[in-house]
């Protein structure tokens, strides 16, 4: 059996597996799942891999990771030709001036956005602080920061650098109270209501 075969065989026989796995993953993204662009992949795959002639990693996990790539290359990839297909190449001295009009008012909401975005971001952040400090003892507000704030910070450098006891009992307890007790919208309000008027 080629290794082609070996894959599309995975694929008959866990269609509805990987298909419910790519719309996890695809909702994890916020992209929204594609079926067509699914069984494209499927198609690209199958025709690398017999043209290639072998497939590196034949377990399923590996099946499973191939089509994955393949799948948000093929979105990446239709996001691209989509962009490409909106693109107005007819320039003429009597709308350059109207083009270059959108696009600086265009450029100018999308930088006003982004800063917005940005604040918003920066101001989540210390307001959950703020309300973990105030719902929590010292060591579980500063255990909770070492862990949210330090990039890599894993739970065993955690346990080292602070001696504490029961570390991922803490950090747990912190950020199951955070999910119960606080939402976007409940920080996004507070937000314009300190903010609004600026903005």
């Amino acid at each position: 059996m080629t290794d082609a075969e070996v894959f599309i065989n995975f694929i008959n026989d866990n269609y509805e597996e990987v298909k419910d796995l790519l719309k996890v993953t695809s909702n994890q993204r916020n992209i929204p799942f594609d079926e067509d662009i699914f069984h494209n992949s499927i198609i690209r795959c199958f025709n690398t891999i017999t043209k290639r002639g072998y497939l590196k990693d034949k377990s399923p996990y590996g099946c499973k990771s191939y089509i994955l790539r393949s799948y948000f290359n093929n979105i990446r990839e239709d996001k691209r030709a989509a962009c490409n297909a909106k693109r107005d190449f007819n320039y003429t001295s009597e709308n350059i001036g109207q083009l270059h009009e959108d696009w600086y008012n265009n450029a100018k909401e999308s930088a006003k956005e982004k800063i917005i975005n940005d604040m918003f971001k920066d101001f989540a952040l210390l307001y959950i602080l703020m309300l973990v400090e105030e719902n929590f003892p010292e060591e579980y507000s500063y255990l909770f920061r070492l862990k949210e704030l330090i990039p890599n910070m894993t739970y065993t450098k955690l346990i080292k650098k602070t001696n504490a006891k029961q570390v991922r009992q803490k950090v747990c307890e912190v950020k199951r109270w955070l999910v119960e007790n606080v939402d976007k919208d409940q920080i996004k309000q507070e937000f314009h209501e300190i903010y609004g008027d600026i903005l």
